[in-house]
């Protein structure tokens, strides 16, 4: 099949670095096992990595309800997609082994690689990856990826019952067909990056109950690189390499998640119970410390940034003046300067800066620390202390007291909550620190909407896409119903502005448009822009070809391998 390398692509891979092309899977060398094997058996290599993390999944083991980075973590070990990227942002192919994009942008086709497999040994073919953009848009399907589907023609017809199939899907010979009913930005970073789950396993299950069954998510099965063996609760997770993984045989046989007290992680990478280690928040002392012990180190840009997120169900916080008050009285620079010494930047837009999408600071409100102006702004709207308890109340006479709801295990998380606490005492806003496990914050600031304040990551994809975070359409206010617009932020500018974002080819127009909504979001302040802290990963000395990137944890994790 002739690939059509189109302004489709080129425009909506732009962002970090410029587009250099895609490769041909024909063209490639594949390493067989044979290969494989005849190298091991020629080098002393330790059959497992070890990689820590510092929370515990939820245990959502299928990508289309996955609901956390440590879920991700899981997930991306255990599923393909149809194309992934390299470090560089260029284009791999994956389980499909080339693509067209037609002329008019509205069109983008896949042929798979020959004799795909899944885990348990089916054949993975073009119904599989058609189920899994169907299973999107079933109208009982409760994740937050709709928005992967939605722009597919015939794809709201079908989520609201009135057509049995998606229009825009079409399966020809061993080529699936995408058709969008506009031009839509970043369809084919969503499209062709999305993973891909088993048709064979997931079609005679209820959708609406896909996050409860834990007998198939506890044990997923998948097409990527390792395939699932053990988990051991609070423990680690257990993957094996992937006889037929479609990429070539990994060097290494075993991966293990460890999950791990962020306390202990030196002595463990120090001792070698440890291989890889995200270590961004341990200080440079630290970090000086295991170098010292051998152990080695790469930084990057990250796509998280940290903030502070208000309930605007609430009629305290509806005010926008009101939350600036916030803005100015946490000294954000000091969190950037001394917590994470230096090793970040401030934010003050719901965007990674490193986009090309992140406007110049000049155009935004910097928000320096300054408590005269939040104190000034309180009184402006009637803010007195009474009772000269140092806790001011309202008009009413109800005291400016808040939960701030953070999760354990995010060492930097746990650290900036009580500087908050600290910083809004000194204008008279009593803030009290709720730290529980991820997994129960998950459940109470998400998906029950039970919270005044919380700290959490925003985590953002290849394309700045704002929608899934910010649209009216990603709120939810039905408890049990997850909404990724958490806050509850509905604005009509803001929706337009979005929708409007996803309609130009063009980068630079999206540029202005998002620079707009950026200029909102800075004023509106339905979050506290934290920082974006750089991602520092801590290595054994002994692992060969490791690398590492913004977008992806496990770039080339097939070639990875320790020395004894």
């Amino acid at each position: 099949m002739k690939k059509i390398m189109s302004i489709f692509i080129v425009l909506t891979l732009a962002l970090m670095t410029i587009f250099t092309g895609c490769q041909n899977e024909d063209s490639k060398k594949k390493e067989t096992k044979e290969e494989v094997k005849t190298e091991i058996s020629k080098k002393d290599i330790k059959d497992t990595i070890v990689y820590s993390i510092v929370s515990e999944p939820s245990g959502m083991f299928n990508p289309l309800i996955s609901n956390t980075t440590y879920d991700d973590k899981v997930n991306n070990l255990i599923y393909s997609s149809l194309i992934k990227y390299d470090e560089n942002m260029n284009i791999v192919m994956d389980l499909a082994k080339n693509y067209t994009v037609s002329e008019d942008n509205l069109k983008i086709s896949f042929e798979l690689k020959d004799d795909l497999k899944w885990h348990d040994g089916k054949d993975l073919t073009l119904e599989d990856v058609k189920f899994t953009f169907k299973s999107l848009a079933d109208k009982k399907y409760a994740g937050a990826f709709y928005s992967v589907a939605q722009n597919i023609k015939g794809a709201k017809e079908y989520k609201e019952g009135l057509k049995e199939d998606i229009e825009g899907i079409k399966i020809k010979d061993n080529e699936i067909t995408f058709e969008f009913e506009n031009i839509y930005a970043p369809a084919f970073t969503k499209i062709a990056g999305f993973p891909i789950i088993p048709k064979h396993i997931w079609e005679n299950e209820d959708i609406a109950s896909w996050n409860k069954n834990d007998s198939i998510l506890k044990n997923p099965i998948g097409s990527g690189p390792y395939k699932f063996k053990e988990y051991k609760k609070g423990e680690f997770l257990k993957f094996e390499r992937f006889e037929n993984y479609h990429d070539g045989l990994c060097k290494t046989k075993n991966f293990i998640l460890k999950i791990t007290n962020p306390n202990t992680t030196m002595v463990e990478l120090s001792s070698g119970d440890v291989d890889i280690a995200d270590v961004s928040s341990l200080k440079n002392r630290d970090r000086d410390n295991l170098k010292v012990d051998g152990v080695e180190f790469i930084s990057y840009p990250n796509r998280l940034f940290q903030y502070m997120g208000f309930n605007l169900r609430m009629d305290e916080f509806k005010n926008k003046d009101f939350r600036k008050v916030f803005m100015y009285a946490i000294d954000r620079k000091s969190m950037v300067d001394k917590l994470i010494e230096g090793n970040g930047s401030l934010v003050n837009a719901p965007m990674v800066n490193s986009s090309y999408a992140y406007p110049d600071e000049k155009e935004l409100n910097q928000y320096e620390y300054d408590i005269n102006k939040a104190k000034e702004i309180l009184t402006s709207l009637n803010y007195k202390d009474s009772d000269n308890d140092g806790i001011l109340e309202d008009e009413k006479g109800n005291k400016l007291s808040f939960v701030l709801k953070y999760p354990s295990g995010d060492k930097t998380r746990e650290l900036i909550a009580p500087i908050i606490q600290s910083n809004l005492k000194d204008i008279g806003i009593e803030i009290k620190l709720s730290m529980m496990e991820f997994k129960t914050m998950m459940a109470e600031v998400v998906g029950n909407h039970e919270f005044e304040l919380y700290l959490m990551g925003n985590n953002l994809d290849l394309d700045p896409d704002p929608k899934p975070y910010w649209h009216s359409t990603a709120s939810s206010n039905e408890k049990g119903v997850y909404g990724w617009n958490i806050a509850y932020f509905r604005n009509e500018k803001a929706d337009k502005l979005m929708e409007e974002g996803l309609k130009h080819m063009d980068i630079n127009k999206r540029k202005e448009i998002y620079k707009d909504f950026a200029k909102l979001m800075n004023d509106e302040l339905p979050w506290i822009y934290l920082f974006n802290q750089d991602k520092i990963i801590a290595y054994n000395k002994n692992l060969n070809n490791f690398k590492q990137s913004t977008y992806s944890d496990y770039i080339n994790i097939k070639d990875w391998y320790i020395l004894k």
